[in-house]
């Protein structure tokens, strides 16, 4: 009789031997779908489904590489196509930005561009003024030597090979002048068609830029107000301006044992450190962001608690920040 095994001895035994068959195929699986939404797990692709995308896996499942589906004829023509006509697109835009830059480094102002499109059309003009005059230096010569071939011809006589000639000259180098004058037309169309384009494009990127830099602004003057921030014309009005962010400081600020500041400098006045909850601390530092211009920047300090966050985040404080601002204004103008 055989001895009977248990179903524990025969998992533990499966189950080194599924792992001793992973260790002899290799470290990585192969995962891919058929066109029927069958899936496959293999250490080996067949090569009737090399074809499909495929995922490299893990011992422990994780993806390593992905082999995408193999691409048709069709597929690869679009490719190619989307690829040349992406690269042509970046060589137009990329011409396109150059363009634009030096419009902007050329010219400070629309007027700058304007002044120079009427001095090219004055300059194209007083070229076209001059070969019309040589054309017509050139018919009134031709109509002379004609004359005198006609009187030639009149008298029974040869007309001179000179003559002939001169003929014949003035008659190609008035046809060249007929044609520098169309070309000279075709110059000009040109470039006024170019400087248009030029002046409609400067416009739109310089009102671009100028809407930009409004809305810049107002955001900026928006975030200021919200943060408590006063901007200085000069000096002068600086000092008086931080004379009065003293009092601000002292009306705002409570603390249970004084509302005198705790710090009172040239460049800071700062309140006390909160002792409650309710208390707030209130500093006023001058600082400069590198734009030459002043600026008073209200800091509100409250406790170290989850009331006092509460405190700092609160409409009360808010409604503080925005005040100083015209605190200031108001007392500036009376």
């Amino acid at each position: 009789m055989y001895p009977l095994i248990s179903p524990k001895v025969i998992f533990t035994a499966c189950l080194i031997g599924l792992l001793s068959g992973q260790v002899a195929y290799g470290n990585k699986m192969y995962k891919w779908i058929d066109e029927k939404g069958n899936t496959y797990f293999s250490d080996q692709v067949p090569p009737k489904h090399s074809q499909y995308r495929r995922e490299s896996l893990s011992k422990q499942g994780r993806v390593l590489e992905v082999t995408e589906k193999a691409k048709t004829k069709s597929e690869e023509a679009l490719d190619r196509l989307l690829k040349a006509l992406k690269e042509a697109q970046e060589k137009v835009i990329a011409q396109q930005m150059y363009h634009d830059k030096a419009l902007r480094i050329t010219y400070s102002k629309l007027e700058d561009l304007q002044n120079t499109f009427n001095a090219k059309l004055q300059e194209l003009d007083t070229e076209q003024k001059l070969t019309i005059s040589n054309l017509k230096r050139l018919d009134n010569q031709l109509e002379t030597l004609n004359r005198q071939a006609a009187v030639n011809e009149r008298n029974g006589e040869k007309i001179p090979q000179k003559l002939l000639d001169d003929i014949k000259a003035t008659e190609k180098e008035s046809q060249e002048t007929y044609v520098k004058i169309s070309q000279h037309i075709e110059k000009k169309n040109k470039i006024v068609e170019q400087f248009n384009a030029d002046i409609a494009r400067y416009k739109q990127l310089t009102q671009t830029a100028e809407q930009k830099r409004l809305e810049q602004q107002k955001e900026e003057i928006k975030a200021a107000n919200q943060l408590g921030v006063y901007t200085c014309d000069d000096d002068r009005e600086c000092e008086k301006a931080w004379k009065i962010a003293g009092d601000f400081i002292t009306k705002h600020s409570t603390s249970s044992n004084s509302t005198d500041p705790e710090i009172q400098s040239g460049k800071l006045i700062m309140g006390r450190t909160p002792d409650t909850d309710n208390d707030l601390s209130l500093a006023i530092s001058k600082v400069d962001l590198g734009d030459r211009k002043q600026k008073l920047f209200l800091d509100i300090r409250c406790r170290d608690s989850s009331i006092g966050v509460e405190l700092c985040a609160s409409k009360k404080v808010q409604e503080i920040r925005l005040a100083f601002k015209n605190y200031l204004e108001t007392s500036l103008s009376e």
